[in-house]
Formats: C-alpha cells, sequence, structure tokens
C-alpha cells in the first residue's frame, strides 16, 4: 500500500506520466548501478508496491544491497539480463542470471508460493510480481464503470433497430 495517495496514480494520465517517469529513468541511469534509493525509486515510477516489496525482501536471508538494487532494477521489467550485467560489471548476462536464481530467485520462489516448475529470473521478475499483487492497482474507478453503461446503451440501442429482410 502506498504510504500516502499522492503516491497513487490518480488517473488514466497519472499511470501515463508514471510510465514515461519510468521510461525516462530508465535512460538517464548511466551503466553505473544506482543506489538502493534511486533503484526503489525507480521501481516506484514504474508502478511497483515498494512497501510489500520491502517486506517480502526482508523475509529472504539477509541480501547484499548489490542484490537487492538487482531485484528492483529486475522487478521494473525495464532491463535486460545483459543491460544489468554491464551495470553490475558482471561478465554476462547468462552468469547474471544464474547469479541472480542462486541467490535470490530460489529463496523468491519459496515466499511467492510457487512451484517448482516455474522459472523466476530477471525477466520474469515483474511478471511473476504483478501476479501474485506486488504492483499498484492503477485502475480509475469512473473508467472502469464505463463499460457496463456503454453496454447497457448499446443494447438499448440495439433493440430500437429493426432487421429488415429482402
Amino acid at each position: 500500500m502506498p504510504q500516502n495517495l499522492s503516491e497513487m496514480p490518480q488517473n488514466l494520465s497519472d499511470a501515463e506520466r508514471q510510465a514515461r517517469n519510468c521510461n525516462t529513468a530508465m535512460k538517464t541511469l548511466s551503466s553505473m548501478p544506482p543506489s538502493l534509493c534511486d533503484a526503489q525509486k525507480q521501481a516506484r515510477n514504474c508502478g511497483l508496491d515498494i512497501p510489500k516489496l520491502e517486506a517480502l525482501l526482508a523475509e529472504i536471508e539477509p541480501l547484499s544491497e548489490k542484490y537487492e538494487i538487482l531485484f528492483y532494477l529486475a522487478a521494473t521489467g525495464l532491463y535486460s539480463a545483459d543491460d544489468l550485467a554491464e551495470m553490475f560489471n558482471h561478465s554476462s548476462g547468462k552468469n547474471l542470471n544464474a547469479d541472480f536464481n542462486k541467490n535470490l530467485g530460489s529463496h523468491l520462489k519459496l515466499y511467492l508460493d510457487l512451484d517448482d516448475s516455474d522459472r523466476l529470473g530477471i525477466t520474469s521478475l515483474r511478471r511473476i510480481l504483478f501476479k501474485k499483487g506486488y504492483l499498484l492497482d492503477i485502475n480509475d474507478d469512473e473508467l472502469v464503470r464505463v463499460l457496463p453503461t456503454r453496454y447497457a446503451e448499446n443494447s438499448q440501442t440495439e433493440q430500437s433497430f429493426t432487421v429488415r429482410q429482402n
């Protein structure tokens, strides 16, 4: 849950602004890894629920700051394994994926209640966090109510027209 309501997008344009902020943050990031605070800020700008993620990470045995930063950056869904490998001066994306799985992924699988057959890696992390409810709900209730209203209006319009056969 956001710490205050001003952090939650209020409508679609806020969600769009949030996505733009997310993309801008990615482009402005140098090849050096950001601080933990900056990685969390980037994740927040991409719609992640930071307090819930902090609680999840607290359940896992103590992680180095490097892996916490890696977790938040991977959770944004903006970076490939190769991008992160370059950022962290790792030999390759393939090796970084293996390290991620060994140091973080295997523990996350337990706390996220994933099957052994489910893969949890750098590229799948955001999708899994989304499925498990770790992203903020950015739907505007007013926009959600539009569909049933339009459906009712369309049904009435269809009933007023008669089909003529030749």
